[in-house]
């Protein structure tokens, strides 16, 4: 019994995953009562056809194995043949002759075969001439009236081109004309571009030249008001009074610089002597004090020798 449940849920698990299988794979489900009958019915009428084919099949190689050795037997006999006709044909000096005539048999059987498919593609020629003839004939009877309507047409056509010939050469010539007169327009628009490109600088440096004299004429304005009042603190700030107080400065300063270089000028000549003076006293400080470093070096030198 414990045996049995344990071996139910297995069975069952097993089946789920056949049923799964089976669905993966695109088959149906388990047939069961009259269907699965019916089924194999059909399973048993296909065996039975299978082994009736089977058994044809058998038959037939049969068959095919009696025919093969049946050729066979038959190909020996026909080279049996065909060798002795090639002797006696040699003993009579007509060496060759079975087999041109088996060619000349096979040429003339070709030959008939060719003339009777040239009989046959003739005759398709010609069916298929008087089907295009009377294809033709159809058209041409459809296309009768519309090749009547075409007809004032044509004349329409041929005179709507000439209008169109004539209205593509005045197109043409006016076009020509129009571009020559572009042309010039488009140089004459150049040089007004230039011109007016150079106007427009002129104009500009004119303007920056304007503002700078407004700016000018303002400073003047300012400076006559200033100098104008009456106010010596308000009059000490105009232009021209700094330019006076700086002009008085450079000429107190040239006066300085004057006084000094006429000192400087009249100090130079005993300034130089008294260079030269101060040199030769280096030069004569310097004379002494070598010789008086020798006279030392000489007393040593004596002191040194009476001590020994």
């Amino acid at each position: 019994k414990q045996w049995y449940q344990r071996r139910v849920p297995i069975t069952a698990g097993e089946l789920s995953k056949k049923k799964e299988e089976m669905r993966s794979t695109g088959a149906e489900q388990v047939l069961t009562g009259p269907e699965f009958k019916k089924y194999i019915a059909m399973i048993r009428n296909k065996g039975n056809v299978y082994k009736a084919k089977r058994s044809e099949m058998a038959d037939l190689r049969a068959e095919v194995g009696v025919l093969a050795r049946t050729a066979d037997i038959l190909q020996n006999q026909y080279n049996e043949v065909k060798q002795t006709i090639s002797s006696m044909e040699k003993e009579r000096g007509i060496a060759g002759y079975t087999d041109t005539q088996d060619q000349l048999e096979m040429i003339s059987a070709s030959k008939g075969e060719v003339d009777e498919k040239k009989g046959q593609i003739l005759e398709d020629m010609s069916d298929m001439s008087d089907q295009l003839n009377s294809m033709i004939s159809e058209k041409k009877a459809a296309l009768a009236p519309i090749i009547k309507e075409l007809r004032p047409l044509r004349g329409k056509c041929n005179e709507l081109e000439h209008l169109h010939t004539q209205k593509k050469t005045e197109y043409d010539s006016l076009s020509a004309s129009l571009g020559s007169n572009l042309h010039n327009l488009e140089q004459e628009v150049g040089g007004l571009r230039e011109t007016a490109q150079g106007e427009e600088s002129r104009h500009h440096f004119l303007m920056h030249a304007k503002q700078l004299l407004e700016a000018h004429q303002q400073k003047v304005e300012e400076e006559l008001a200033i100098y104008k009042n009456s106010d010596p603190a308000v009059r000490k700030s105009s232009l021209r009074e700094q330019y006076n107080r700086k002009i008085q400065e450079q000429d107190n300063l040239g006066k300085a610089l004057r006084a000094k270089q006429k000192t400087v000028r009249e100090q130079h000549a005993p300034n130089v002597t008294q260079m030269a003076m101060w040199r030769d006293l280096q030069q004569l400080l310097g004379v002494k004090a070598a010789v008086l470093q020798r006279t030392t070096e000489v007393e040593v030198g004596k002191e040194n020798i009476l001590i020994l």
